[in-house]
């Protein structure tokens, strides 16, 4: 018997070795998780981000370029989509995608985006304040006049936007603290800061921003060095170097900068009457575009730099024309009975194959679009409010 129990124990060990190795797979990791991670590169991109979900489930929220983890996932094969792409943006790759989750480990998922810029149109309005004088906020639409989204909320007086070259900020003049000044912000309306304010306490300080085609430099009109008559300054893009470029008896103003950055058109009334004048980029040369009895102002440069949109009122009323950048060749684009433009840039697209500009020809002042040659008229706000200078984003 004692022998029967001396060789029973080497099985016993056996056999509880055994039970051991069994115990240790009934603990082996039974979940894993997987990693998802997005790389957005482009303009535009999308502010809110996106979601992602596993197998169609919850979803959780993934920013632009950022990471989100879904952990306790069973083993084997499992789908991970990406959602909420902007209609600017493409993906590459494809979504849903496939991964295999082993136990304890962590799979990784990696979605490319690129985004494209969004063609838009800044202009002011006093849509969300009816009623209340001066009080003009910021606002930006698509080109085609849906996706609007209100940039400025002063409760005060913003007005005049211009695009930077890079279409990543926009330069206005804003009534604040008592002035009207230059201000800038990005494209999505967050940083503001002030460019370029009064040395007294005027209240037209600042007026009518407009970049250099490099976007170090902005113009603009103001009365701080002579009350009430205006002439044209340039200042760095962060308000230093103030540079003075005019000095002449008539008030000057609404800059435009060459595509080239070699000149600046300007209106001016030095002459008696309002016309239309170039000069060279530091205030030197001098020359008269336009010599009409009717007023004729705020001048834009179309993008290739060979013509001037400008308002005019020579034949009667304020219309929208074009002229070759030496002043011949002037073509009359619009003819209604309202008013076309007064007191209102029109504004070249960046293909320079339309133009936008602002009419009261359905009652108000609303932004309108059409060929560089006047036709194919379009409407683009409609509103009981005054919409007015569009400005069309490089």
């Amino acid at each position: 018997m004692s022998g029967l129990r001396m060789r029973s124990a080497p099985f016993l060990g056996v056999a509880l070795l055994a039970l051991g190795c069994s115990g240790s797979d009934s603990t082996a990791p039974s979940t894993g998780s997987v990693q998802v991670s997005a790389s957005t590169t482009g303009a535009d991109l999308d502010a809110d981000g996106y979601t992602v979900d596993v197998d169609g489930g919850a979803g959780l929220p993934l920013a632009v370029n950022g990471s989100v983890t879904f952990s306790q996932l069973s083993l084997g094969d499992h789908t991970v989509a990406l959602n909420g792409v902007a209609a600017n943006c493409t993906l590459a790759g494809q979504s849903p995608t496939t991964l295999t989750v082993a136990g304890g480990a962590t799979a990784q998922v990696a979605f490319q985006i690129s985004c494209a810029r969004v063609a838009r149109i800044a202009f002011a309005s006093d849509r969300d304040d009816v009623g209340q004088i001066n009080n003009f906020e910021i606002y930006a639409m698509r080109t085609d006049g849906s996706g609007l989204a209100r940039l400025t909320n002063n409760q005060g007086f913003d007005d005049v936007p211009a695009w930077s070259p890079d279409g990543m900020k926009i330069a206005f003049e804003s009534y604040r603290n008592g002035i009207v000044g230059i201000y800038v912000m990005s494209a999505d309306g967050s940083g503001v800061t002030q460019v370029a304010n009064s040395l007294t306490n005027d209240v037209l300080a600042g007026m009518s921003p407009a970049w250099s085609p490099d976007g170090s430099k902005i113009a603009f009109a103001s009365d701080r060095d002579e009350v009430v008559n205006y002439e044209i300054y340039v200042a760095r893009a962060d308000g230093s170097e103030v540079t003075r470029l005019t000095n002449s008896p008539g008030w000057d103003l609404s800059p435009a900068w060459s595509p080239d950055g070699t000149k600046i058109a300007f209106v001016s009334g030095r002459d008696g009457d309002d016309e239309i004048y170039v000069m060279n980029a530091d205030g030197s040369g001098v020359t008269r575009l336009t010599n009409s009895p009717g007023v004729d102002g705020l001048p834009a440069w179309s993008p290739d730099g060979t013509r001037i949109a400008f308002v005019s009122a020579r034949d009667g009323n304020d219309e929208i024309y074009v002229m070759n950048a030496g002043g011949s060749n002037l073509t009359r684009l619009t003819t209604n009975v309202a008013v076309d433009g007064f007191y209102n840039r029109p504004a070249w697209s960046p293909d320079g194959a339309k133009v936008a500009f602002v009419s009261t020809r359905d009652g108000n002042d609303e932004i309108y679009v059409m060929d560089a040659d006047g036709s194919n008229l379009t409407r683009l706000t409609n509103n009981p409010a005054s919409d007015r200078e569009p400005a069309w984003r490089p």
